[in-house]
């Protein structure tokens, strides 16, 4: 019998890291990133498989959810293997805070508002669960030149004991209303040039 491939995950295939995990671009395929928890038993990550399982369906039409691949072994251990979310030219995309650091120009900020508005049709339409409003975890995609999109990346999921917002759209969308509002709140206190007052109340679900 074949022994199983080990991946080997080089300093060069370096991504960046989070509280829970650290990634990597894959091997064999950069259009994939493989995730290394910094302990196997981390409550996070296991919640986020659960969702994944339990949800699978629903994620698998997502727009905002990154896809899930599985499991592989790596010279670090146990990874998880995640599409890596990149722009059209190849590069990494910014997540939603560096992403709004940079905005500066009034044209900026109208493309900055047209892409959270975008959001916030689909984060509501979807109904996504998520721990926290960690803007980190909201990744900018530049799918072309002009265009831009959303994507979720991690901290999917929740930690209650009987989650009826796996088996309910209709509460996984009534949740995903007050999350959301909870991130407009910060994006208006942390980023006041772009949600502004008008902006803020056509933002707010």
């Amino acid at each position: 019998m074949a022994e199983k491939k080990i991946l080997m995950l080089t300093k060069d295939l370096f991504i960046g890291k989070g509280g829970h995990q650290e990634a990597y671009v894959h091997p064999d395929d950069p259009s994939k990133c493989v995730k290394i928890a910094f302990d196997p038993n981390d409550g996070d990550v296991k919640k986020e498989l659960r969702y994944r399982r339990i949800c699978a369906d629903k994620l698998s039409r997502s727009k905002l959810v990154t896809k899930y691949y599985g499991e592989v072994e790596t010279d670090k251990g146990r990874g998880l293997v995640f599409e890596r979310v990149m722009n059209f030219d190849g590069a990494s995309s910014l997540d939603l805070k560096d992403y709004l650091s940079a905005v500066s120009t009034a044209e900026e900020v109208d493309q900055s508002r047209a892409l959270l508005m975008d959001f916030r049709k689909d984060f509501l339409e979807e109904g996504i669960a998520i721990v926290d409003t960690d803007i980190t975890n909201f990744m900018v995609q530049r799918v072309s030149p002009t265009e831009t999109q959303m994507r979720i990346v991690d901290n999917i999921g929740t930690p209650v004991l009987i989650p009826l917002v796996y088996y309910s759209d209709y509460i996984a969308r009534r949740k995903a209303r007050r999350v959301w509002n909870r991130i407009v709140d910060w994006l208006k206190e942390n980023y006041p040039s772009v949600v502004d007052e008008k902006f803020y109340g056509e933002l707010r679900a």
